[in-house]
């Protein structure tokens, strides 16, 4: 067993002497200690002194259960079971921590204990609104109604500029956004730059009155090296963007969730992935949904279908939900990666389980579907990608060409017959002339290029 720092070893000295002596404020301390300290064989010591020395002797207050459920995840039941004797907000914010990290994950009963607590703080709705990206609006509502300002709690998880505003707004009827508050406006900056709205981002940053290095890093870190890294995207420029990335680390901004995003996004388009997955797995910085679409879409752009299809999976598993530029995201790359079933049971479950994508198919689509269904010689789908086609942009002549040709391609040329003479008539496929030829004893006629039967 490696020796207890100096001052821990004295008060626990004191303890085992005189454990009714020593006040009790001093045997939370001790246990606090002992419950930070990361070495493996001091992992005991906190429940040992708790079982032995203090509760056949005396009562404990809400602090010390705080202090052990920290360290003791195995003892959380019946730690809670015992702070039910204490109607107490600390100690009840402490087990809500601990139901929630990720060694043991208990989102329901973190849940329950929220509804079931006589007395929610801004700590309480803080922990829950951070582990709960799909309800955080429910909570904001709740938080509002408990008394609770949220906005400096929901800020960092705000990735819609509709949001935003609307919490910008009850900064400004809270009276949050004064001259000493640097935190609020701070954090607006950052949430517009973050959600695309610079311009916001300025008016915030020029209408406080005081501003300090928060302030500035917040407006330098949202808008300035973005737009440096705009430009060298433009530039295909990778020792560049390494230049930006050591700028930002050496200013202590490594937790600009906005600019993290540009990083990922730099690295991926210029091929350096394992950089762009080094910032991502960074667990100095909160994500947001962005962050996951960048780091998935750099994964398809190059073909890395299985590597996207797994983080796509671990991002649902996180609780984040996806938006229809991430499903693209892993559609493409599935499809550069062979991954049919794959990316079948991603497309069902964005339009079912998220309500993403859910759109009417366009000409791109029916395009596509139309090209894909000649390949493989499938009729009925061929005619129907081709009905649709021309209906929804009749006067293209573009996809007229591109129907005649793909049905020539297959030797259908009853219909591009059918298609030349019914729209041709009309002069939308702007035929320059037309002759006749024969081949192996069959008449074809050739008009603007294309081939067709003629029983002329």
């Amino acid at each position: 067993m490696h020796p207890l720092p100096a001052p821990v070893a004295s008060q626990l000295a004191a303890v085992l002497a005189d454990p009714v002596g020593i006040p009790l404020p001093v045997f939370n301390s001790l246990l606090s200690a002992l419950a930070a300290s990361v070495e493996p064989s001091h992992a005991h010591l906190p429940l040992h002194l708790f079982r032995r020395r203090l509760l056949p002797l005396r009562r404990p207050d809400a602090f010390t259960l705080s202090a052990l459920t920290s360290s003791l995840p195995s003892a959380a039941a019946a730690l809670h079971a015992l702070a039910l004797r204490h109607a107490d907000p600390i100690l009840a914010n402490s087990l809500l921590r601990l139901y929630l990290r990720p060694s043991v994950p208990c989102p329901g009963l973190a849940r329950r204990l929220f509804d079931e607590m006589p007395a929610r703080t801004a700590s309480s709705y803080n922990t829950l609104i951070s582990h709960s990206p799909d309800d955080v609006w429910g909570l904001v509502r709740r938080m509002v109604a408990d008394g609770c300002a949220p906005v400096s709690a929901v800020l960092p998880a705000c990735t819609s500029a509709h949001w935003g505003r609307e919490l910008h707004c009850y900064a400004v009827r809270a009276g949050m956004c004064g001259e000493d508050d640097f935190h609020v406006s701070s954090g607006l900056v950052s949430m517009y730059c973050r959600v695309g709205h610079p311009d916001s981002a300025r008016t915030v940053f020029n209408r406080m009155e005081r501003r300090n290095v928060v302030s500035w890093t917040a407006m330098v870190g949202g808008i300035a090296l973005i737009t440096v890294l705009s430009a060298i995207e433009a530039l295909s420029g990778l020792a560049e963007g390494k230049q930006v990335h050591a700028f930002a680390v050496r200013m202590m901004m490594r937790a600009e969730v906005s600019l993290n995003n540009a990083l990922i996004d730099t690295y991926a388009k210029r091929g350096a992935l394992h950089y762009a997955r080094r910032i991502f797995d960074d667990t100095s910085w909160c994500k947001d949904v962005i962050s996951w679409g960048a780091m998935i879409l750099g994964y398809g752009i190059h073909g890395m279908g299985v590597e996207a299809v797994a983080l796509f999976d671990q991002m649902l598993s996180s609780g984040v939900k996806p938006d229809s530029i991430i499903g693209l995201g892993v559609l493409s790359a599935c499809c550069h990666a062979g991954l049919v079933l794959k990316g079948l049971n991603t497309y069902s479950s964005m339009v079912n389980d998220h309500g993403s994508m859910s759109v009417e198919p366009g000409p791109s689509v029916w395009g596509a579907l139309l090209d894909a269904s000649v390949k493989y010689g499938n009729e009925e789908i061929q005619d129907l990608a081709s009905r649709s086609l021309l209906r929804l942009e009749q006067g293209k002549p573009s996809n007229l060409v591109a129907v005649s040709n793909l049905n020539a391609s297959s030797e259908r040329w009853n219909v591009v017959e059918q298609v030349i003479l019914e729209k041709g008539s009309s002069g939308r496929m702007g035929f320059q002339c037309c002759m006749c030829i024969t081949v192996s004893g069959t008449r074809f006629a050739v008009c603007g290029g294309l081939f067709f039967f003629s029983d002329i």
